[in-house]
């Protein structure tokens, strides 16, 4: 692309990509962090672009936003390219912040929330949002948006300068760019979805999709169709019923009687629990509500919509009044509908002891969830893609053709290597093992002096060795952190020699970018297996009928993604060097997934021969 240079292997993945979209509908490339993925998906996907075609870009965290747009300035010396950031109201809307507060808003109560005043100023009350008025639509507005290709973040400082809707400026503007990023709930719900396509003026079979760290789509699949019923969840709903006068659903059952035999039925299946959660059928609520209070289906379904009826009345009231209309009741009824009427085949019904009792419907197959995508031309684009065959299957997308690029960076200058003696599995955890660990942690932070991440497999692993005691002032992640808490953490971690203690799978473990001194040493104090609990062991059994490849599906792929991401955090630059550690002798299973990985019986002595290389640099 003019103006543009590009390595030898960032044209690769180009040609590769766009050859491939001329004759089929999607392509996946897998490259190493810091090889330029992003300019790579925007110029393959700007390359692949047909007359009357539009891109969409979604990634799953604003810092990935920002790239996009950083690299989107970039391209703009040397073609023309209209981009909007997208992100979604509760975001963006500088009304409901006042009104509100900081509050947590449902997408669809706000956006009812939004048309009810929009209406207003329509017919003649400007005051009903001040922030809706003609400025969202100015040339200065345009020009805001087009020539300085801000992020949703500048856009929202923007709006408050001027006084306009950051997300209306961004909506009105969107028909006009080639290219909108956005986060994918705003996408992978097929509902929500629709409306952006609106708002962009196109159709899905007009569209390049690009799937930005595109491993990640399985879990985003599984947390969009999935939903839970917690007696928690009750109680919010109870307390929202009585204040709004609890009324009779029909003669004699008030709401909060229903709730209470919901609530009452769901105590009474944890009672029989005899570990942490298990794996029931979906119609065991409504026989034990049945049950416990001689009624029949049809009258505990008409109960469930009789309940429906009462949460939307209750949003008609606070839109009335003002207020974001969003009902707890509402909320409570439609999943207890859709609990109801959950397919076995493609959901697992859940029973957790989590909030005082706990049901989770589990979506099994996220292909069908993702089919959204397959209705246009897609580039996958990823660090960690191993096993393909299991990430094709379990999207949806077999028969993609994929690229792996490989020797990005010197391999020389990265040290993966694993202890053969130490393990994180549950049965081997003992006072020994545990005091082993902490004392391989503190040799390799203490003699090695470079700038560490340590990743255990969970906040219980990591708070047992931590009890133990170290000689050097740490940070840790700790559970229920803000992202403000997390910025701050981050920040404290790049201003400060102390290591970072983290639980790999969270927040911290993929999407930062340290480069250089920032980080020079990860180490995986265990394998991050998925929990064997009784939503994993369902996905499990649902791949193991239906392609006879439980395991594989279920928990090589992801462990194994999840592995390679926190290795990959160390090299993004021809200059970085650093050493990726194992503490467990079951990365043994996956070296033909990590290159250069290898077994030691002295990994602290291996990391110490291997910086000396670099001392002085």
């Amino acid at each position: 692309m003019n103006g543009i240079s590009l390595r030898d292997y960032q044209q690769q993945v180009v040609e590769f990509v766009t050859k491939t979209l001329s004759t089929e509908r999607h392509a996946a490339v897998e490259a190493p962090t810091g090889s330029g993925k992003t300019l790579m998906a925007l110029i393959s996907a700007l390359s692949s672009r047909r007359d009357g075609e539009k891109i969409l870009y979604l990634t799953r965290t604003n810092t990935q936003q920002e790239q996009v747009m950083s690299d989107l300035s970039r391209l703009s010396g040397s073609m023309r390219i209209k981009a909007v950031a997208m992100q979604g109201r509760g975001n963006l809307c500088l009304l409901y912040r006042e009104i509100e507060g900081q509050k947590e808003f449902s997408s669809q109560s706000l956006s009812r929330f939004c048309s009810s005043r929009k209406r207003k100023v329509s017919m003649g009350f400007p005051d009903a949002c001040r922030f809706f008025n003609p400025g969202i639509r100015t040339g200065e507005a345009r020009s805001f948006f087009f020539d300085s290709y801000p992020t949703a973040e500048q856009t929202l400082k923007y709006g408050i300068e001027k006084q306009i809707c950051p997300y209306e400026a961004i909506k009105f503007h969107m028909k006009e760019a080639d290219l909108v990023v956005a986060p994918y709930a705003y996408y992978i719900n097929r509902s929500v979805g629709d409306r952006l396509l609106y708002s962009m003026g196109v159709s899905r079979d007009k569209l390049i999709v690009v799937l930005d760290e595109c491993h990640n789509l399985p879990d985003l699949a599984r947390n969009t169709a999935g939903f839970d019923i917690s007696v928690e969840a009750i109680n919010r709903a109870e307390r929202e019923v009585i204040a709004f006068g609890d009324r009779e659903l029909e003669p004699r059952v008030r709401a909060s009687d229903l709730l209470e035999m919901v609530r009452s039925a769901i105590i009474r299946m944890v009672s029989t629990l005899e570990s942490d959660d298990r794996r029931i059928a979906f119609h065991d609520l409504l026989e034990e509500i049945m049950i416990g209070n001689r009624m029949n289906s049809n009258r505990v379904s008409s109960l469930f919509m009789y309940l429906n009826l009462l949460g939307e009345e209750i949003e008609e009231k606070m839109e009335a009044d003002g207020k974001v209309p969003r009902s707890r009741t509402l909320s409570l009824a439609s999943r207890l509908t859709a609990w109801e009427n959950s397919d076995e085949n493609q959901f697992a019904a859940i029973l957790s002891r989590e909030d005082e009792g706990t049901l989770q419907a589990v979506c099994m197959d996220p292909s069908e969830t993702l089919s959204v995508l397959r209705e246009s031309r897609t580039i996958h684009f990823s660090g960690t893609l191993e096993p393909f065959s299991a990430y094709a299957r379990i999207t949806g997308f077999e028969g993609i053709k994929k690229l792996r690029i490989t020797g990005v960076f010197p391999e020389n200058r990265k040290l993966s290597v694993y202890d053969k003696k130490l393990s994180s599995r549950y049965d081997d955890l003992d006072d020994d093992l545990l005091e082993r660990m902490r004392t391989v942690i503190s040799d390799l932070v203490i003699k090695t002096g470079r700038k560490t991440m340590i990743f255990f497999p969970s906040y219980s692993l990591m708070e047992q060795v931590l009890s133990l005691g170290f000689e050097f002032t740490m940070l840790a992640e700790e559970r229920g952190l803000t992202q403000e808490e997390i910025t701050e953490l981050i920040s404290d971690f790049r201003k400060n020699d102390f290591p970072l203690f983290a639980v790999a799978g969270g927040r911290l473990s993929e999407g930062m970018n340290f480069p250089g001194s920032q980080l020079e040493m990860v180490i995986l104090a265990g394998i991050p297996y998925p929990k064997p609990d009784a939503r994993n062991k369902a996905i499990q059994d649902y791949y193991d009928r239906v392609y006879g490849r439980g395991w594989e599906y279920s928990v090589t792929f992801p462990t194994s993604i999840k592995v390679r991401q926190i290795l990959g955090r160390l090299i993004r630059s021809e200059t970085d060097f650093g050493a990726g550690v194992i503490l467990d002798h079951r990365a043994s299973n996956f070296r033909q997934y990590i290159d250069g990985l290898y077994p030691a019986e002295d990994v602290v002595g291996e990391c110490l021969k291997f910086f000396e290389r670099f001392d002085g640099n």
